[in-house]
């Protein structure tokens, strides 16, 4: 019994003395990573060791002696600090305090950490292409490199700095190729991919913009004119959103009040033949259409239905052309003389060439040494009848030469006609009783001065009658016309009569050959009379050279006279150096038209084909001068049955090159191109 109550007594005892006991011992702790000096990012990982002689309750994280709430009440001990509202380059205080179950507390040494996040974002996504059909738009992007990726986020916007809106997030890493149907191209958007990493991290690549431009430019190319056809070919369109091509027809070049002459869906089909008729300007332009109804504008090209051309035509030697008249069915005979050696020792020549400029034939007629052809007339049968003068064979002088052709050239009759003196045929035309009449110059075996000859044949070529007019000087004549009134004028040039230096000449005869008047005209210097022509109101328009007026060295000189010789006005053209007026010719709408050659006009220091015309009054509307790098003249021209123009002479390539014939066909305002 005394036992049970020792027992008893003992553990009360007991009891009561561990009531009295207190664990005053604090925990032991330490930060076990990261150490001291280390620079963290993002979210770091804190980890501590703290023990106790009995148990630790809890650790607490602090940071810059301030408590983070971050607790951990199982060992290990650890904490996720999340540094990323800490500036970059900071330093910050850490330090753990650990609490055991007598609540006795212990803090653990202060660790330095430094915070740099400037390589924490995620690394940025590039968009490498968006491409689009009518029904869907791909979008391609780069893969991210990430370790921590979480999520790629398409974002689009209307603007490059206005609030992006989120169109889907994908979280799959390898998943770099979108498809949307929600777009679309004709407004303007702007795309990003935005990358999120598992701390939360995010950034946005650069933008791409999606605006649907217009279609490639189709290139419209030069217009070929084969007969009644525009031949047009353009470009290929190799847009995938291609639709149509349309092919617009204006007669403006800025193409106003176009109209629409093709239209395809084929990308591949490129040409049309647009049917047309002569002698006019058009012009053209492809638009190309897409899906989306944008469309792209070519150049504009200009299609010519006139015939044009600047044509040489020529062998070895020297070719050149003095007289040229249009046949009845378009083409274009063209007289004058080929040599090797220049002047001398010459062949007359008949080139006929087509309304294209194409060469048909051409005849070398040789009679003597020296032969020339410089004026014809073309007969109602097609039959030609040319004047020049060929060496006689007997003394060695000129004789006046009239050969009659078939329309292909081929000799019909030839004569001469002359004595010991030399005697040139410049110009021929048909009687009003269907003879020929012919002036020219003939020696005066008296003083060895120039007279005027005329001379009038038959059919055949035999002669009626011819005869001399003149004075003591040096008297010519140039060109000879059938007038109205069944007689015939000259123009030329005489030093008999007038100025001493020359004067433009006229003479009018009766159909004997019998004068009825004679005029000159010109001031103090040196004037002449190259082509003569009768005018619809029965006057007669004179065109040829000055140097009495107008403003270089010589002008071209046109003179109006009434029937009796009465002058009604002149005219002088050109520039400051030497202008020729050659050939005139009275147009459709009864202006003139002038042809000849300037050193003036122009770009080129050389002589150049000139053209030019004047109003019923004389006065100028345009002017044309065809340059090149030879030496050109022109001698005829006319204006052409499809309402152009054409002149005829000689030219060559440059300086060094002997001269060939020439021949240049415009439209109807003395354009070549």
């Amino acid at each position: 019994m005394k036992n049970y109550f020792f027992i008893a007594f003992f553990f009360i005892l007991k009891l009561g003395c561990e009531e009295d006991y207190q664990d005053n011992s604090p925990p032991s702790i330490y930060i076990d990573s990261p150490t001291d000096g280390t620079t963290v990012s993002e979210i770091t990982s804190i980890k501590c060791i703290a023990t106790d002689n009995d148990s630790v309750k809890n650790v607490e994280l602090w940071i810059d002696s301030s408590a983070t709430g971050l607790i951990d009440s199982v060992s290990p001990y650890e904490f996720l600090w999340d540094t990323r509202s800490y500036s970059d380059s900071s330093i910050h205080i850490m330090m753990a305090v650990a609490e055991d179950m007598n609540n006795n507390f212990s803090s653990s040494d202060e660790v330095r950490l430094i915070v740099d996040n400037t390589n924490s974002n995620p690394s940025l996504i590039t968009i490498e292409s968006i491409s689009y059909s009518l029904t869907n738009m791909i979008i391609t992007f780069e893969k991210s490199k990430d370790d921590d990726f979480s999520s790629y986020e398409l974002l689009r916007s209307q603007t490059n700095t206005s609030e992006k809106n989120s169109i889907l997030n994908i979280s799959n890493i390898n998943d770099t190729i979108i498809n949307i149907s929600d777009f679309n191209p004709l407004d303007s958007t702007w795309y990003w991919i935005k990358t999120k990493d598992i701390y939360g991290y995010e950034s946005i690549g650069s933008g791409y913009l999606v605006i649907d431009i217009p279609p490639s430019i189709s290139t419209l190319e030069s217009i070929n004119f084969t007969d009644s056809l525009f031949i047009l070919n353009w470009s290929q369109n190799q847009d995938v959103d291609f639709e149509s091509y349309t092919l617009n027809e204006s007669i403006f070049s800025d193409m106003l009040n176009p109209l629409q002459i093709f239209q395809g869906n084929n990308s591949e089909i490129t040409f049309f033949n647009r049917s047309v008729v002569q002698n006019q300007y058009l012009y053209y332009q492809i638009i190309v259409r897409d899906d989306w109804g944008l469309q792209s504008y070519s150049n504009i090209k200009v299609g010519c239905s006139w015939y044009l051309f600047n044509e040489l035509y020529g062998e070895s030697g020297f070719q050149y052309g003095r007289g040229m008249l249009q046949t009845n069915n378009g083409d274009y005979i063209i007289v004058g003389n080929s040599s090797v050696f220049g002047d001398s020792f010459s062949n007359a020549i008949l080139t006929k060439v087509n309304y294209k400029g194409e060469q048909i034939w051409k005849k070398d007629y040789s009679f003597s040494d020296t032969d020339r052809l410089n004026s014809f007339v073309e007969l109602e049968n097609g039959d030609l009848v040319l004047v020049g003068y060929s060496m006689s064979s007997t003394n060695s002088s000129k004789d006046i030469l009239i050969i009659r052709s078939d329309s292909e050239g081929n000799i019909i009759w030839q004569h001469t006609y002359g004595g010991n003196e030399d005697e040139v045929g410049n110009s021929i035309d048909i009687t009003s009783d269907n003879n020929f009449i012919v002036c020219g110059d003939k020696i005066d075996s008296n003083n060895g001065k120039s007279l005027c000859y005329i001379m009038k044949v038959n059919e055949n070529g035999e002669e009626y009658w011819s005869d001399e007019i003149g004075g003591e000087q040096n008297d010519h004549g140039y060109s000879i016309i059938t007038t109205s009134d069944g007689g015939s004028a000259i123009s030329g040039m005489t030093r008999s009569s007038g100025n001493i230096s020359g004067d433009a000449w006229i003479l009018k005869l009766n159909n004997d050959g019998i004068i009825e008047w004679s005029k000159s005209y010109g001031g103090n210097g040196s004037e002449s009379g190259r082509k003569i022509i009768e005018t619809n109101d029965n006057c007669y328009l004179i065109v040829g050279s000055s140097d009495s007026f107008g403003s270089g060295d010589n002008d071209a000189y046109l003179i109006k006279i009434d029937s009796q010789g009465n002058q009604l006005w002149s005219e002088t053209y050109g520039g400051g150096g030497t202008d020729h007026g050659r050939f005139v010719m009275q147009t459709v709408d009864q202006g003139y038209i002038i042809s000849g050659y300037s050193d003036s006009i122009g770009e080129s220091n050389n002589f150049d084909f000139w053209l030019f015309k004047v109003d019923p009054l004389g006065v100028i509307e345009w002017q044309r001068s065809y340059n090149s790098d030879g030496n050109d003249r022109a001698f005829s021209g006319m204006q052409t049955l499809d309402g152009g123009y054409a002149i005829a002479g000689y030219g060559s390539l440059n300086s060094t090159t002997p001269p060939d014939l020439k021949i240049i066909k415009t439209d109807d305002q003395g354009l070549t191109n």
